[in-house]
């Protein structure tokens, strides 16, 4: 095949670690990276860009630099990088349609990654915010400024009390805090607990920092409704003039593909062993696009797998152009910190456990280590060093000074 066409369709951790993997293995291939936007998002700092403690600017980074180490070659090109939407896929002719265009492929990684699972429900007017991407994480934090702004005790009510809801609630306490503001968060949640999979006295010890901090936790309790600012939930209670925030859940991107795929309920595709689409071979997955087996059971949506899922489909492609056998992708754990404000709990390794401002250091830590580039995680690295530093504030009229740290 003289010049292989690879698409990488997503631009995220598993998109762009995919598309270094394939380039660096196969120089005489023409790798194109097809994302929405032009830049890669540190996906887990989201939740602090209301926060203010690290620079939001510092959570994006270029798509072109993202991939820069792998765009020279003796052959005079690199990974195309485009900004387009992709909007179907057709499998058996070998096409991606996206809004602007479409285009013909050899070989096909799929990596768009997650988007909020709402289960039916809607806003009666189309307000509620999400922060499952720096587009609506900033819209999101506009939101609140020009809501605390109006009134520093507004109510915000956060839907899930999973990881994403929990870390929203305190990043938002602690950027509202060094505000001088005090908003009214409930954070409501249809299961019987929160966090599941945490032992009880973590459980215990996380609502003790909630009460701690005055954030209400509602287990149990479904938001029914919201229209006109005004929050109805399952037991009757109406929250009036507030501002809700989506963080229920998550699935797959819901790409339109034509031709026979398998999918898990939560929209994820089923591949092999190796991340092929079994009845499609030329076609691979990784990170949260993808089923990633680990034992009988999908492992969880994790930097981690979706880092390490992208470098080997990129790489299996690589091995199929060449005609040398593909490698079976095995997930390797190597833990979960989940960042509260001014608590954590998380496990290394998946057996060691680590919480208070050491899991806060170690979660910042590992942002900047997984940055793609090193000028940003420079910002990561200065918060882990120095918790208590604000460079990008709230901007509620009343800010205090900025302490950049």
């Amino acid at each position: 095949m003289n010049e292989p066409h690879v698409y990488v369709t997503g631009g995220g951790f598993a998109g762009v670690e995919a598309a270094r993997a394939a380039f660096r293995r196969t120089p005489g291939a023409r790798i194109h990276l097809i994302d929405r936007n032009p830049y890669a998002t540190m996906v887990p700092a989201l939740p602090d860009v209301v926060s203010g403690r690290v620079r939001v600017d510092a959570i994006a980074h270029p798509l072109e630099e993202a991939v820069g180490s792998a765009t020279r070659s003796d052959a005079g090109h690199g990974v195309e990088v485009i900004a387009d939407e992709v909007e179907r896929l057709d499998l058996a002719s070998r096409r991606i349609h996206t809004r602007q265009s479409s285009y013909d492929y050899d070989y096909l990684v799929i990596a768009n990654g997650s988007a909020p699972a709402y289960f039916g429900f809607e806003a009666a007017d189309g307000t509620l915010h999400t922060v499952h991407s720096l587009e609506t994480a900033r819209k999101f934090r506009g939101a609140v400024e020009s809501h605390l702004r109006a009134n520093p005790s507004a109510p915000i009510v956060i839907v899930g009390a999973g990881y994403t809801g929990l870390e929203v609630a305190a990043c938002l306490t602690t950027g509202a805090a060094n505000a001088d503001a005090r908003p009214d968060i409930t954070v409501v949640d249809v299961a019987d607990s929160i966090l599941g999979f945490l032992t009880d006295g973590e459980r215990r010890r996380i609502r003790s920092y909630f009460d701690s901090i005055d954030v209400e936790i509602r287990t149990g309790t479904a938001l029914e409704s919201y229209y006109g600012g005004t929050a109805v939930l399952s037991d009757g209670t109406r929250i009036a003039d507030s501002l809700v925030c989506w963080a229920a859940g998550m699935r797959a991107q819901p790409l339109p593909i034509d031709g026979e795929v398998e999918r898990t309920r939560d929209g994820r595709l089923r591949t092999t062993a190796a991340l092929q689409l079994p009845q499609h071979p030329e076609v691979f997955a990784a990170g949260d696009a993808a089923a990633l087996w680990k034992g009988d059971t999908t492992a969880r949506r994790a930097v981690n797998f979706s880092y390490y899922s992208g470098r080997r489909a990129g790489a299996n492609v690589a091995a199929a152009i060449a005609g040398r056998p593909l490698r079976d992708f095995r997930p390797v754990d190597l833990g979960w910190i989940i960042p509260l404000g001014e608590e954590s709990v998380g496990r290394v390794f998946g057996a060691f456990r680590v919480g208070g401002s050491m899991g806060l250091r170690m979660h910042y830590l590992m942002c900047g280590f997984r940055h793609f580039a090193g000028a940003r995680a420079g910002e990561f690295y200065r918060t882990a060093l120095r918790l208590s530093r604000r460079p990008d504030p709230l901007d509620l009229g009343r800010t205090p000074e900025r302490k950049d740290g």
